[in-house]
């Protein structure tokens, strides 16, 4: 009996030193591959590090290169549209004067005339011939003036009319220009509003990618950090096309500029 339980001993002392040794193993284990994952964040980030600065500094000279052109655009499109509306407008400006005073210089004429005529109208409505008469006779006295006086009315008119025409026709081709301008311009806005986004998500990146540094999380910074990185390629590119489109209205405000009347 006592051999038996000396058995039962040993062998409960042999398992457990087995899952003790397990134990330990699984331990160095956990750690190696630990340390490992550890290690091979720090690579990551040294091996991106040097384009991640690269990248921040294109982002930052991108930014003054747009910023430059941009400026430079709206100071061209401003000087652009004043132009246009110096164009013809000395003699606009006199034709409107002229059409405004005569038809002032008229007014009463014209609105006591048209005051007979339908005075007269409803007179006959109700058979009053009477007062037909009186306003037919006050009406046809003045219908000479009024008749050359709506003329004149007309003659001015006319004239701002045409003016303004052919100011039309000769500043369509700058103000098409403006047009397209117009049309880039919203292009922009809408470029402007994706690069907000990725510039936020960039941001927000970053602020993660320099609190796990602090901490010395060496794999979130490296998630961080690469996340900060596709989020800086991203806007490299919309800077890459807002300076394209930037470009493009540099060209067309030259064009419009040489299009405008002489």
């Amino acid at each position: 009996m006592i051999y038996k339980n000396r058995s039962l001993n040993m062998i409960h002392k042999g398992f457990l030193g087995i899952i003790i040794l397990l134990i330990l193993l699984t331990g160095n284990v956990s750690q190696v591959y630990a340390t490992s994952d550890w290690d091979t964040a720090l690579e990551d980030i040294n091996a991106l590090h040097d384009n991640y600065i690269d990248s921040q500094e294109v982002i930052q000279l991108d930014n003054l290169k747009i910023k430059k052109l941009r400026k430079q655009n709206n100071d061209d499109l401003k000087s652009v549209k004043a132009k246009l509306n110096t164009i013809d407008q000395i003699l606009l400006s006199r034709l409107k004067t002229e059409a405004e005073l005569i038809q002032q210089k008229h007014s009463s004429l014209l609105k006591q005339y048209s005051t007979l005529s339908k005075q007269s109208a409803a007179a006959k409505k109700t058979n009053d011939t009477k007062a037909v008469t009186i306003f037919d006779l006050k009406r046809n006295k003045l219908k000479p003036a009024a008749t050359a006086a709506r003329a004149e009315v007309k003659a001015k008119t006319e004239a701002l009319t045409a003016a303004r025409k052919q100011t039309a026709t000769k500043t369509k081709p700058t103000k098409d220009i403006l047009t397209l301008v117009t049309t880039l311009k919203k292009q922009i806005v809408a470029e402007n509003k994706k690069l907000a986004n990725a510039q936020q998500s960039r941001s927000e990146a970053d602020k993660l990618y320099k609190a796990a540094i602090k901490q010395g999380d060496a794999i979130s910074a490296a998630t961080e950090m690469k996340l900060s990185y596709q989020q800086m390629d991203k806007i490299k590119t919309m800077q890459k096309n807002l300076y394209e489109l930037e470009q493009r209205i540099a060209v067309a405000l030259r064009s419009a500029e040489s299009k405008l009347p002489q």
